[in-house]
């Protein structure tokens, strides 16, 4: 063979490789082209949530090869369990089905909740934009709760929420088992729009809330009213409120009353699962479609201009944590049966587990 039939040879052998790069085959279309992709959202329209999903959905795009259409629809109920139990179990598995759902729902998973019908095994995480916004406890005018040590010596708060297991709820739980408050309650069923209303109108005291989420819908109105902020939940990197300094500052967080070794091992797995809005798919979709997701996702996490966008719309600052990491974070978390059914009644319906 002469060197000029070489030459020709080695050109054809490297347009092959940069007309199937990423695509299997050559002449193979990407495996996401001309389908749609339809985004189960573990929560109702509306919320910080949703602006997270449809920001990143928005990036996807401009990755994930074959330029695929977006379709989204609401599947609330169950702190997510619902969400997450049809996309395991009833979607078909050719990867045109994701979810996101709150990270309330690996305490779910972990404690196997009733309602969860699926294992952890059985999810491919894809990430979430965020590591968790810090949150705040927020108390309705007029019971002067502006302290932890008043909030230790009121009886019977009443918490709105939306439901056992949401993740909110778990922060509820957390810190009322941590600060040990008095006779606490929980009243539940509403939307987010609901609960500060019902705080409004007297219905319920306190309110768990992304500290993002107050700045930008709710702040002016929380201080011409009077609501008290007494104590924060720091975010899975030790993040509270100082990033927002438009909001109350100085603050303690939940995490500086952990006094027995129960409480900071519950407070540590409440970190390891506190990941902000995370997308997931079923572990077993089709090799190529996995690939092709897990690629794209990891270049919206680094993209600067979707990290500018995801701040301006949602108010909190984008620090993204890929699949892997979400995996690493979830296999940090004990397997103690005893611990486990601790954080089981923690995160249930039922009394809190003694704290001492």
């Amino acid at each position: 063979m002469t060197a000029k039939r070489l030459t020709a040879t080695t050109m054809v052998i490297l347009v092959l490789v940069l007309v199937t790069n990423g695509r299997g085959t050559a002449g193979e279309a990407p495996y996401y082209q001309g389908k749609t992709i339809t985004v189960i959202e573990a929560r109702a329209a509306g919320g910080t949530g949703s602006l997270r999903t449809r920001t990143a959905m928005k990036y996807l795009s401009k990755y994930l090869p074959g330029n695929p259409s977006v379709f989204y629809q609401f599947m609330a109920g169950g702190g997510g369990a619902i969400a997450v139990n049809h996309v395991i179990n009833a979607a078909p598995r050719n990867g045109l089905t994701l979810g996101n759902v709150s990270s309330g729902i690996f305490a779910s998973i972990v404690t196997g909740a009733p309602g969860i019908r699926f294992k952890l095994e059985d999810i491919r995480w894809l990430g979430s934009g965020s590591s968790g916004t810090p949150t705040a406890l927020v108390i309705r005018p007029g019971l002067g709760i502006d302290s932890v040590e008043k909030l230790r010596g009121y009886t019977g708060l009443r918490f709105a929420n939306r439901s056992v297991g949401d993740s909110m709820y778990v922060r509820d739980r957390l810190t009322a088992f941590i600060l040990e408050l008095k006779e606490p309650r929980w009243i539940l069923g509403y939307s987010d729009q609901e609960i500060r209303i019902a705080l409004e109108r007297g219905e319920a005291d306190a309110q768990f809330g992304g500290i993002a989420g107050h700045v930008r819908d709710a702040l002016q109105w929380f201080k011409k009213e009077g609501f008290t902020v007494p104590v924060v939940l720091k975010n899975a990197k030790g993040e509270g409120a100082e990033r927002y300094p438009d909001f109350p500052q100085g603050r303690p967080g939940v995490d500086q009353f952990a006094d027995t070794e129960l409480k900071k091992v519950m407070y540590g797995i409440y970190q390891a699962t506190n990941s902000g809005s995370i997308f997931f798919a079923h572990k077993d979709i089709p090799q190529p479609a996995l690939k092709a997701l897990d690629e794209a996702f990891n270049k919206v996490w680094k993209d600067p201009e979707y990290a500018q966008e995801h701040e301006r719309l949602t108010s909190e600052a984008a620090d993204p944590m890929t699949g892997d990491e979400i995996h690493g974070l979830l296999a940090q978390v004990p397997k103690d049966p005893k611990i486990i059914e601790a954080y089981k009644q923690l995160v249930g319906g039922g009394p809190l587990p003694p704290a001492r």
